[in-house]
This record gives structure tokens, C-alpha cells and sequence, in this order.
């Protein structure tokens, strides 16, 4: 009831406030007794309504009171009648069904997490090779595709190429695709390399350029490039390691013209770039197998086991050990 009587006062208090206002001889007197009366009934109405609030926000009723009174006095004379229409029927009647503004999905089949490499099936080059050929499940083969990213580069691409020939579409697009973005991969950062080149200093253009030659020596080697576009790569990295062991030579250098050497067929070349690599530091078991290649392309056997039997046995690298012990 005591609620009625203040929410009359409030009334008068902001119609008094109005017509005062809106008269014709109204001056500065009456805007001031306006804003006056206007705040007299919006602290009455914050105080009549406070109680209507829902208990949740009743906890701290200064701070209820405040926001009452401060939406009332910012929007004059509809602001009580917009408070109580607008934010007390929502908070008493919220709608009963709401629109969701997300939509479920289903947990997706492809990994959406970090996948722990240690849980997963290791394959072989060979296991897969043969799924590709005999399964007749192209999801199997799909599946065998995406375990290629297990392996290194180069046996991947080898797997890839082979799924390039498979009779399904799929299998045969999901290659193509995998493929691709290897060879974009190192594109990419090939034309970084390049761009860096151009405004680096005498120092850094060493660096760079050494990377820039491993860049293109991997795209041939792991067979992402072939024929005219291989042959380019090599000769591309062959000018650039060239370039840098006549400036700055270190036996790393040396040793990977020596393996562009000997992908281009340049035996002389090849040979000349190993041994200055072994002169230059090289470890004799990263030099001595490629010195054995070389007298094997020249059909010189005694001269391959000479090599090979100076590569240091307990230093043996596990992919030349069959190889090395059938020679000795």
C-alpha cells in the first residue's frame, strides 16, 4: 500500500516537473526545478521498485538502487514506465524457449586433439607398399596413405608416387594433395631464402645461401622434382655450393656438392668434392661409402673395399652396415 502512495508522489512529482517545464514563460528556474523533481521521483521509484526486483539481485541493494535510479534519470519521464515494461516483465517472465546460438556436431572421426605419436602403429615402407597394392578397401589405402606422414620425406614420396597410380580417385587425389604440399613446403621456403638474399649482408649471404642449396638438393632428392625440373635443382645447387666453398669452404659443403656431383653423374667432380671434404674434417665413415659408390660406378671392386674397409667399424651407419659387411 505505502508502495502505491510513493509511486503517486513519483507521478505528481515528474507531471509537476513536466508542465513546469513545457510552460510558456519556463526559464533556467524551471529546468533546474524540473531536474530537481525529476530526481526526487526517480530515487522514490528506485526504492519502490527495488523490492520487485528478484531476489538474485537484491544481494547488494546500493548497487541495485544506483542502476534503478541512474536508468530512470537518463531517460525522463519513460524511463520508469520502460524500466518496469522492459527489464522487471523480462526478468519475471523470460522466454520459456531460447534460440541456441551454436549448433552441435557430432565428435569428428579425424584427430581434433594432439595425437600421441607413442600410441601409434609404426609402419614400414614395405607394409604400406603392400596395402596400396593388394588391399581392395579404398578406405584401407586411404588409411595407409595417412600413416605416411610416420615416415621420413623420402621414403614417404616414394609411397605417394606409387598411390598415384591407384585405380581409386580418391586415393589418387588424397597423393596428389599430400605431394603438393610437401613440394609447396619447400617452395616456400625457397623463395624466402631468395627474397632474404637480395638485401643480406656479405656474412649473412653465406648463411643463406647454404640453406638455399640444401633447399634445392632436398627437392630433387627426395624425388618431389623430376627430369628437367630435377636437373634444375641440382645445377642450381651445384652453383651455389660451388660459390660458397670458394669463399668461405667447409667440409659440409663439400660433401653435399659431392652428392649433387654424383646425382648429376659428374664422377671426376663428385670424387674431387668428397676428398676435399675429407681433407677438410669429414668424418671418414660420412666420406668413405661414397668413395666406394664412385670406384663401384668404375667397376674398380678392389678399390670399393679399400674404402669401405676404412670407415671406422663401430661407427658404421645402420643403413650402410649389410652393405658394408657383404663387401668385407
Amino acid at each position: 500500500m505505502a508502495g502505491n502512495w510513493f509511486a503517486l508522489i513519483a507521478l505528481a512529482l515528474e507531471t509537476g516537473g513536466v508542465i513546469g517545464l513545457l510552460s510558456p514563460d519556463a526559464s533556467d528556474i524551471h529546468l533546474v526545478a524540473y531536474l530537481i523533481a525529476h530526481a526526487m521521483a526517480c530515487a522514490i521509484l528506485a526504492v519502490v521498485l527495488l523490492p520487485l526486483l528478484p531476489s538474485r539481485y537484491r544481494g547488494q541493494p546500493l548497487t541495485a538502487a544506483i542502476f534503478l535510479f541512474t536508468l530512470q534519470f537518463a531517460i525522463p519521464f519513460i524511463g520508469s514506465v520502460g524500466l518496469i515494461l522492459g527489464i522487471l516483465l523480462a526478468l519475471y517472465l523470460p522466454r520459456s524457449k531460447r534460440d541456441v546460438p551454436w549448433q552441435e556436431m557430432d565428435i569428428p572421426e579425424l584427430p581434433f586433439q594432439p595425437i600421441d605419436m607413442n600410441l601409434q602403429v609404426i609402419y614400414s615402407q614395405g607394409g604400406l607398399r603392400q596395402v596400396l597394392r593388394e588391399a581392395s578397401s579404398t578406405n584401407k589405402r586411404l588409411s595407409a596413405m595417412m600413416a605416411t606422414r610416420q615416415m621420413n620425406d623420402r621414403e614417404a614420396i616414394d609411397i605417394l608416387r606409387e598411390a598415384l597410380r591407384d585405380p581409386a580417385d580418391d586415393v589418387r587425389l588424397l597423393a596428389y594433395s599430400m605431394l603438393e604440399q610437401k613440394e609447396k613446403t619447400l617452395a616456400q621456403r625457397a623463395g624466402r631464402l631468395q627474397q632474404s638474399l637480395q638485401s643480406a649482408s656479405d656474412l649473412d649471404s653465406v648463411v643463406l645461401e647454404r640453406r638455399l642449396a640444401q633447399v634445392w638438393w632436398e627437392m630433387a632428392y627426395l624425388g618431389l622434382a623430376q627430369g628437367s625440373l630435377k636437373q634444375y635443382y641440382l645445377e642450381s645447387a651445384r652453383k651455389l655450393l660451388r660459390r660458397l666453398v670458394n669463399r668461405r669452404s667447409q667440409h659440409n659443403d663439400w660433401r653435399l656438392l659431392g652428392r649433387v656431383e654424383l646425382a648429376l653423374d659428374n664422377i671426376d667432380g663428385a670424387e674431387e668434392a668428397f676428398r676435399s671434404a675429407l681433407a677438410g674434417g669429414s668424418a671418414p665413415e660420412t666420406i668413405m661409402p661414397y668413395l666406394g659408390e664412385i670406384a663401384f660406378l668404375r667397376r674398380d671392386f678392389a678399390q670399393v673395399r679399400r674404402h669401405l674397409s676404412a670407415c671406422p667399424p663401430e661407427r658404421f651407419h645402420p643403413a650402410n652396415r649389410p652393405i658394408i659387411e657383404a663387401w668385407l
